[in-house]
Parts: structure tokens; C-alpha cells; sequence
């Protein structure tokens, strides 16, 4: 039988990271700690240091999972500081009528570092219980596990990096979700008298522990996960309607759930998710009995975003997606439209899936990463942060000149239970509920600016590794080599421009190991400095627009596909990227009967967050293969009839711009299936450079000068306009003349 609920509890749980065996000396920037691995390097290691480690690990997270709901170390409860349930968590009792309540840090530039300590407490947690497994081996192996222990620290999923992957009957690399969520059991080493059977894989999904319903009252309590509730329509009829997803009713998690049947006792499909992570590609039959090589992405690429984002400047706009309320940005434009949030929001939806519906009962299922106050059920979850605090980690190495600096209004806080609405972010506003010490003191974005202070960093981020004679940190030496790993792992906008100067057209281009051997050789012709066009769509909407729901801005470049929701896998391989707004309703999140007082602050100041879909990549594929495209039979505004330009016949604006301006194309997706207007929207299109080093590897790409395109989206529902004042007044391009004021 389950324990009866504890006694209210008072003692805080410090945060202080995995110190055991380091020097004390935190602030020594050469300090040296574990590194946080990539998942599936650690999970197929064959080093006895990582088999060791996950026979501790697996065993450790499943009684982490199936802990008492009411002990505030349950698993159950670290998850539900993200959102639901509804309750204090590490503090004294709230008030529960007084308004604002919420631990909400989303939509915020507090959003990079709070989660932080909150990565801190689960990977403490489980190092502990890992520790605790050691005793059930016998003595004389018990200190070679405590020693591996040491050097553990939790994971990371590099959700932009390809992986082999087994798909439609080959192996081929692809992105696609690591073997190990994928596996209902897994083969570790167990103490000697225990059978070496396979073992109950916490990661595939998480179940509620003694099968209890996550939204049972009776037993759990104001722990209890309550439904969603969303008005929307019918995506057949249009039939207006209030719709429930039973979180409540869930015994376990899913990802990309199928409907009823299997929504209760959670559903894992995983081919689903790697094809949401996969952008579209275009292939040739090589006719010599191979497989088919690949032309090019018809679609955005998830690496090109990656490492884009690594190239902005500031924190605050690398930090969050929030941007400024209207009418602010002809004073203060805004730099960059793409962020570390954006991109984490996108990898959410990705993974929790598109909504599955029972419309006869007004039920819609929706896997629990793509909604906030459930999101961090799904064991995914905290892998995907681990690799959203690597981003910011990486980023901190290569920026270490911009921090909070307080000068944008993007730094206005929308306000919470702790922080008055207007109040200027700073670096130490404290991160609840996360304490760091035994005397309740919590933890701000100072105190956990430096990963290595915290006990962990990531692979090429070992300054220890780089000092110069005299034993200093040689930054400049550190920056090269982490340079030339980034350009060779992620940089795709370099490839696939270095790809199309050398290729003809029509053909699957040479790999770039091939390329740069005849560029080393002289064998080809290419200037080390090359700048290219660079293209993207920018969006701007009210986070609340529809209550607070989450939806996706779809793009396309060509005709737009009748099924909803979109897909990668159509035929028309048109579908180029997508931003999803990875929110929720006020009252929906936060731990008083009034919801999440972030959100209820933004919800009534308007609050806008801006996304980027880069085109670049599919324009090129599109260029060199001369792909047909065919006008949309919608009336949505794009050019039509004798002004129909079907094929890209280079990359250059006076080609580019007619054929977005009749290729160009977008739709808004709700939780619920169904097409929305949302009336906040605003798409642009815009033309930049892009700097590339092609014999350098160690110099960054420069991402720059971007200009509006205001002939292709004004006029069109949603579309930008100069008078929308979202960028500052000047040149702009308008296709048929280049560059005008």
C-alpha cells in the first residue's frame, strides 16, 4: 500500500552541484570537472568508466520515477516546478488567493539561466540516488563504481547533430530521437547474484507511481494534474466547440500520441518525432544501384539554426524570443530574430507531437512536451535542456563581453509574485524556487553564470586544456579550436554555399571532404572570403493571442499541402520550417487559483516573441536542382496568373524576390488541428549576407545586414508592411530595382 501523505515540510534543499572530488577553488577560471557527454556517447560507450556509471544510473532513475508523489525529491514533484501541479515548491506555503503566483520563466531573458538549477537539482538528485545503488554491489566492487561515480554528470541530447538511424528499411544519418528513449528495457551490468536480465528503461517514458492517474484527486490531492480545457474549433467542420486534453487521466507520458486507445498508458513514437526534427531532402537515383543521393534540404536545417544562434551578439537577444511591444521597435529595431528559447520552443513541439482528436467527445491528445505545465513529465525533457544549457555554455565562451546589460526594453519584466511588473532584470534577481543553501538563500543568474563553478561543463569547453606558457588561459587558441568544430559540425549554411559555387546545377553536389581536397589542391577556383545572400522569413505575434494557447506558424515555399497538420514527409516538399509558440493559458500555469503570474502579466501588457525560418539552404537546393513549382490554388495573396515565377534561376534578389513573392507562403496551425488567424502575426521576408571562410575553418561565418522585402508580404493577410515600423526606416528590397529607400 502507498504511504500516507508527510507532514508539511520546512527544510530547505540546497542546489550546490556535484562537488565531490574537485577543488574548492570555484573561481579558478582553469578549474577542471566532468564533463556532460552526449547522450548516445555515454549510453554505447564500451569504457568500463560509463558501463559502470549507467549501472548505476538506470537503477537510480527508476526509483527516482516511481518516489512517493508527496516527497518533494519525487520525481513527481521536481517535474511538476516547470507547471502542474499547481503548488509551492521548496517554500513555505502560499497564500493561495494571493494573485501571481508561478514559477513561469519563459518568454524572459531569465529564461537561459533558470533553468540552470533547476538541471542542477536533478542531476544532484540522481547522483545521489546513484551513489545509494553502490551498497547493493559487493564490497570489492564497490570502489571502482564509486570512483566512475564521480566523474558521472548528466547527459546531453545534441538534438542537431545526425545520428545513424535505421529508416524506411536502410542506415543512413538522419536526426532522429537516441536509441536509448526508444528501448522499453536495457542491458547493464548488474551485482553479481542478481540475474543479467534486461532492465526497466526510466527513459522511455515515465509512469506514475503504483499506476495512479496523474489527475486523481482522491488520492494525490492539490497534487493533482488537472485537464486542459481550450476553446477552438472542429479542423472538419469548423464547428466551434470547448475541447478537454485528460492530462488528468494519464498514467504515464507520450510523445506524438495516436488518440484514446493509447493516450492513458503513454505511446512513444519516435519515428514521428526524428521526422519532425528531419527537414525535407531532395534526391536523385544514382542508377547504378546504390542508394539515392541527396541533392539538397527542401527544408530549414536544424544544425544551420543551431550554430546561427551562436553567432548573435547580445544576451538579451540570444536569451529570449520576447520582443518589443508595438510601436517601440522603430526606435529601438531589433537586431536578431532568432534565440536560444525560439529553437528550444520549436524542439518541444517536435517532440511532443501534432494534436490527435476524438471529436465526437470533444477530446483532443496532445503529447506532454508540447505543452508547458506538463512538458517536464516526458524523461526527454531534461535531456533536451541539458543540450539548451550546453547552447548557452557555448555561447557564454564565445561572448564573454555581453551579460545583462539593462539598456532594452526587452529587459522589462512582465512581472510575477516576486518581481513588480517593469523592473529592469538584472543578473541577480533571484531563480525560485531554487535555494542554494541550507539557510534558504536562492540561487540568481550571477551565481551560476560559470558552468564549472557548478561542478560540470561540456566537450571543447575544458579551458584547462588551453594555456599558453606561463599557464594562462590561452582564449584565443580555445576559440579556434571550438570555431573549427561548430563550422565542421553544424555551420550547413557554409556547406551548402561552398557546395553550390562548385557544383552544377542538376546534381547531387561532392561531399565537402572531397571539395576541400581540391581546394587545398588548387584544383578549384574559390575565394577564401565567400559572400553569399542569405534569406529568412521573420516573424513577430502575440504570445497570447489566443488565450495563451500554443500554435505553429507554418512556411512554405511552393504550393501548400491540404493535409493539417503539416508535415516534412509531403510530397510537395514544400514545407520549409515552422516556429512554435510553446505557451499556455494564464490561468492554466502557476501555483495559486489565479495561474501563472508571468503569464497573467503578459497576457495583459500583449507580449510579443519573434522567430526566424531561415530559407537559404532550401532556396539553394531549389536553384540547383530547378525545381517546377506550381502556384497556390488559395487566395492568400502571392503573385498569381502572368506575375507566376515557377523556378529559381539564381540566388540573386532579382530572381529570389518575384519567386517568393509567388512561392512564399504561411498558415497558422492551433493545438487543436485547425487553421487560426492570429491577428497579432506579422511575416516578413528578408535579404542579408552571409560572410563564409572557406580555407579557415577556424573563423566564424558573419551573418549580417539584413534588409526587409516588403513586395512580397505587404498586402497579404499577416503580411508585414513598412508602416508595421518592425524595422528601422531605410533601404529595403522591392525585387525589381535591388535596393530602394
Amino acid at each position: 500500500m502507498p504511504p500516507m501523505a508527510p507532514q508539511s515540510q520546512h527544510d530547505y534543499h540546497p542546489i550546490t552541484g556535484i562537488q565531490v572530488g574537485l577543488d574548492d577553488r570555484k573561481d579558478d577560471p582553469l578549474r577542471e570537472v566532468p564533463l556532460r557527454l552526449e547522450l548516445d556517447d555515454w549510453y554505447q560507450s564500451t569504457k568500463a568508466e560509463h558501463v559502470n556509471q549507467r549501472a548505476l544510473f538506470f537503477p537510480a532513475m527508476k526509483k527516482f520515477m516511481d518516489a512517493d508523489p508527496f516527497d518533494k525529491l519525487s520525481y513527481f514533484q521536481v517535474a511538476g516546478i516547470h507547471g502542474k501541479p499547481l503548488v509551492s515548491w521548496d517554500e513555505p506555503n502560499h497564500d493561495p488567493l494571493e494573485p501571481g503566483r508561478g514559477y513561469c520563466a519563459h518568454d524572459s531573458i531569465l529564461f537561459a539561466t533558470w533553468h540552470r538549477p533547476y538541471l542542477m537539482l536533478f542531476e544532484q538528485i540522481l547522483f545521489e540516488l546513484m551513489e545509494a545503488e553502490v551498497k547493493h554491489f559487493d564490497k570489492d566492487e564497490r570502489p571502482e563504481l564509486l570512483e566512475d561515480l564521480q566523474s558521472w554528470r548528466l547527459p546531453y541530447w545534441d538534438w542537431a547533430l545526425k545520428r545513424m538511424a535505421f529508416v524506411e528499411g536502410k542506415w543512413t544519418r538522419t536526426y532522429s530521437v537516441p536509441s536509448v528513449f526508444q528501448e522499453v528495457e536495457v542491458t547493464i551490468r548488474r551485482p553479481r547474484r542478481v540475474p543479467s536480465l534486461g532492465f526497466p528503461n526510466a527513459l522511455y517514458q515515465f509512469n506514475m507511481p503504483y499506476g495512479w492517474k496523474m489527475g486523481d484527486a482522491k488520492k494525490l490531492g492539490d497534487l493533482a494534474v488537472t485537464p486542459r480545457y481550450l476553446d477552438g474549433n472542429d479542423k472538419k467542420t469548423g464547428e466551434k466547440k470547448r475541447w478537454v486534453f485528460p492530462y488528468d487521466e494519464c498514467t504515464a507520458t507520450s510523445r506524438h500520441s495516436s488518440g484514446p486507445l493509447t493516450w492513458a498508458r503513454g505511446e512513444q513514437n519516435n519515428v514521428k518525432v526524428g521526422q519532425s526534427l528531419e527537414a525535407g531532402k531532395l534526391q536523385q537515383g544514382t542508377g547504378k544501384g546504390k542508394s539515392d543521393e541527396e541533392i539538397g534540404k527542401t527544408g530549414a536545417v536544424l544544425r544551420d539554426a543551431f550554430y546561427r544562434i551562436l553567432q548573435v551578439n547580445t544576451f538579451g537577444e540570444f536569451a529570449t524570443k520576447r520582443a518589443e511591444n508595438a510601436g517601440t521597435e522603430k526606435e529601438n529595431p531589433r537586431k536578431q530574430w532568432s534565440s536560444s528559447e525560439a529553437l528550444h520552443d520549436n524542439i518541444h513541439g517536435w517532440i511532443g507531437g501534432n494534436v490527435e482528436e476524438d471529436a465526437k467527445n470533444s477530446r483532443a491528445f496532445l503529447g506532454h512536451m508540447s505543452y508547458v505545465p506538463v512538458a517536464a513529465f516526458d524523461p526527454i525533457f531534461w535531456f533536451h535542456h541539458c543540450n539548451c544549457d550546453r547552447m548557452i555554455a557555448i555561447w557564454q565562451t564565445l561572448h564573454t563581453d555581453t551579460w545583462f546589460d539593462g539598456t532594452s526594453p526587452r529587459d522589462e519584466d512582465p512581472g510575477s509574485f516576486y518581481i513588480k511588473k517593469g523592473h529592469k532584470d538584472t543578473p541577480d534577481d533571484e531563480l525560485r524556487p531554487f535555494r542554494k543553501n541550507e539557510q534558504g538563500e536562492y540561487w540568481t543568474s550571477t551565481d551560476c553564470k560559470d558552468v564549472a563553478a557548478l561542478g560540470y561543463t561540456y566537450p571543447l569547453l575544458e579551458k584547462w586544456k588551453y594555456v599558453d606558457a606561463d599557464g594562462n588561459y590561452a582564449r584565443a587558441v580555445h576559440l579556434a579550436a571550438l570555431n573549427k568544430e561548430l563550422n565542421e559540425t553544424y555551420n550547413s549554411a557554409r556547406a551548402a554555399a561552398i557546395k553550390a559555387e562548385v557544383s552544377p546545377s542538376g546534381t547531387a553536389p561532392l561531399p565537402l571532404p572531397n571539395i576541400f581536397a581540391k581546394i587545398d589542391a588548387k584544383e578549384l577556383n574559390i575565394d577564401d572570403q565567400l559572400v553569399v545572400n542569405d534569406y529568412a522569413v521573420n516573424v513577430i505575434y502575440e504570445k497570447f493571442d489566443l488565450g495563451g494557447a500554443p500554435f505553429t506558424i507554418s512556411i512554405f515555399v511552393g504550393r501548400v499541402p491540404t493535409t493539417v497538420p503539416y508535415s516534412y514527409q509531403e510530397a510537395e516538399t514544400s514545407l520549409i520550417g515552422e516556429v512554435y509558440n510553446f505557451s499556455t493559458e494564464a490561468e492554466e500555469l502557476g501555483s495559486s487559483s489565479e495561474g501563472c503570474g508571468n503569464c497573467r502579466q503578459q497576457q495583459a501588457a500583449s507580449a510579443l516573441s519573434a522567430g526566424r525560418v531561415v530559407l537559404t539552404n532550401a532556396l539553394i537546393t531549389r536553384w540547383k536542382a530547378g525545381i517546377v513549382h506550381h502556384a497556390d490554388p488559395s487566395d492568400d495573396g502571392a503573385a498569381a496568373g502572368d506575375d507566376y515565377v515557377p523556378v529559381l534561376h539564381s540566388m540573386d534578389p532579382a530572381d529570389v524576390v518575384p519567386f517568393l513573392r509567388a512561392n512564399l507562403h504561411w498558415r497558422v496551425v492551433s493545438s487543436t488541428g485547425a487553421l487560426v488567424n492570429v491577428a497579432s502575426l506579422r511575416v516578413s521576408l528578408v535579404v542579408g549576407r552571409a560572410k563564409h571562410f572557406v580555407a579557415d575553418v577556424t573563423r566564424p561565418s558573419v551573418f549580417s545586414d539584413y534588409k526587409p522585402a516588403y513586395s512580397v508580404t505587404a498586402g497579404r493577410p499577416n503580411g508585414a508592411a513598412p508602416e508595421d515600423e518592425l524595422y528601422t526606416h531605410g533601404v529595403c528590397y522591392d525585387g525589381a530595382h535591388g535596393e530602394v529607400e
